[in-house]
C-alpha cells in the first residue's frame, strides 16, 4: 500500500505537467501552480486555472486542488486509508471514518463533489465500466476518485454524528445524534423506527424561501435529546425518501446566517447543497453514502492493485457483516438498508 502511495503521488505530477507544450511561459506557469499546491494554497491554484480550464491537464489539477480544499490531499487521503486498514477487530472502515472526518473542512462535501466531476470530466465513467482495460494512469485515477466519493461518506458521518469514534471503540459507547441520524434515516425511507431508544414527532411541512424548496420537519428525541431533521420529497428513481444533510440551523428566509444551534423560534436545520447556488439538489444522506460507497469502493478497485483490493473488501466487507451478507456473495452492492443496519450495530 506504501508503495502505491508513491506511485500515484508520481502519476499526479507527472499528468499535471503532460501536454503543457514547449513553450517556456507555459512551462513556467505548470510550475508555479504546482508550487501553489505543494504549499496547500488550493484556493490560489483554483483562481488561476478555473476560469479557462480546458485540457485534461487542467482538470486533473483543479481535482487535485479542491480535493485538497475539502481537506483530503492525495498523499494524505492514501495514508488514512494504509493506517486504516490495520485497523484490528474488524474496525476497517470505521476506522477510516473516524481519522477521514477529523481531517475534513467546512466545504468538504461541496469540494469533493467537484472534484469527482473534474476527476470524470477526463475518464467519463471508465472507472465502472467493467468491460474496458484501463491504461496505467486511468488505473491511478481511478483510485483518486474512489478515494474522493469514500471520503465524502467520512464527511457525511461527521455531520450525522457527534463522536464518530463510537463507531470503532468496541467499547459499548453510543452516540445520541448518530442514535437519531440513524432512526431518521430509517424512517425517511421505510417509514417505520426500529429502534425503541427513538421518538419521533409528527412530521410538518417547511419552506425555504430562497430555494423554494419543501421538507418535510420532524424531531427525534434520544435520552431527552431533541435532533432535528429535514425529510426529502419522494424520489421518483427510488420511490423513498431521505434524509437532507444539514449544517447548523437557518431562517426560512435566507441560508446566508447560519448559527451552530439555536432553540429560537423561527429556526429550522439548514440544507447544505451540492454547490453555493441555492438551486441545485439537496445533499442526501441516502446519497452520499449509498452511491459513495458503492461508487467509490468500486472506482478504487479498478485500479486492480492487489493490496489496494484487499483493504477496499476490508471495508466493505465490515458493512455487509451488519447485514449477515460477505464480501463473497454475488451481489455485494451495498444498500440504505444494509447502512443502517451497520450504523445500528456499531453504534
Amino acid at each position: 500500500m506504501i508503495k502505491k502511495a508513491f506511485i500515484t503521488s508520481l502519476v499526479a505530477t507527472t499528468l499535471l505537467f503532460t501536454g503543457c507544450g514547449d513553450e517556456a511561459s507555459e512551462g513556467e506557469d505548470a510550475l508555479v501552480t504546482q508550487q501553489l499546491l505543494d504549499k496547500g494554497e488550493f484556493s490560489s491554484v483554483i483562481a488561476r486555472i478555473e476560469p479557462t480550464a480546458s485540457t485534461s491537464e487542467d482538470y486533473l489539477t483543479l481535482a487535485a486542488a479542491y480535493m485538497g480544499k475539502a481537506g483530503f490531499g492525495l498523499s494524505k487521503i492514501i495514508g488514512i486509508v494504509a493506517t486504516s486498514a490495520t485497523a484490528t477487530g474488524g474496525n476497517e472502515f470505521s476506522s477510516f471514518i473516524d481519522s477521514a472526518s477529523a481531517n475534513s473542512t467546512p466545504t468538504a462535501l461541496n469540494d469533493l463533489d467537484i472534484a469527482v466531476v473534474y476527476y470524470q470530466k477526463v475518464l467519463q465513467n471508465k472507472c465502472l465500466d467493467k468491460n474496458i482495460t484501463l491504461g496505467a494512469a486511468e488505473a491511478d485515477l481511478c483510485l483518486y476518485v474512489g478515494l474522493a466519493n469514500v471520503s465524502s461518506t467520512a464527511v457525511t458521518f461527521g455531520y450525522i454524528a457527534d463522536d464518530v469514534s463510537v463507531l470503532s471503540d468496541n467499547t459499548g459507547r453510543t452516540d445520541d445524534k448518530l442514535t437519531a441520524s440513524t432512526c431518521a434515516l430509517e424512517y425517511a425511507f421505510s417509514g417505520t423506527i426500529s429502534d425503541a431508544n427513538c421518538t419521533a414527532s409528527a412530521e410538518s411541512n417547511i419552506t425555504f424561501i430562497e430555494s423554494n424548496r419543501t421538507y418535510s420537519d420532524i424531531n427525534i428525541t434520544v435520552n431527552a435529546q431533541v435532533f432535528e431533521y429535514l425529510l426529502t420529497p419522494i424520489n421518483p428513481l427510488t420511490g423513498v425518501r431521505s434524509t437532507a444533510i444539514t449544517n447548523g440551523k437557518c431562517t426560512l428566509n435566507s441560508f446566508s446566517t447560519r448559527v451552530d444551534d439555536s432553540n429560537v423560534t423561527g429556526y429550522y436545520a439548514c440544507p447544505i447543497t451540492e454547490s453555493s447556488d441555492v438551486n441545485t439538489t439537496d445533499i442526501t444522506t441516502d446519497e452520499i453514502l449509498v452511491n459513495g460507497l458503492n461508487n467509490g469502493l468500486d472506482s478504487i478497485g479498478a485500479s486492480v492493485s492487489a493490496d489496494v483490493q484487499s483493504d477496499i473488501d476490508k471495508f466493505k466487507e465490515e458493512i455487509l457483516v451488519s447485514s449477515g451478507r460477505s464480501i463473497n456473495d454475488a451481489n455485494t452492492t451495498i444498500t440504505t438498508q444494509d447502512i443502517i443496519n451497520y450504523l445500528n450495530s456499531n453504534n
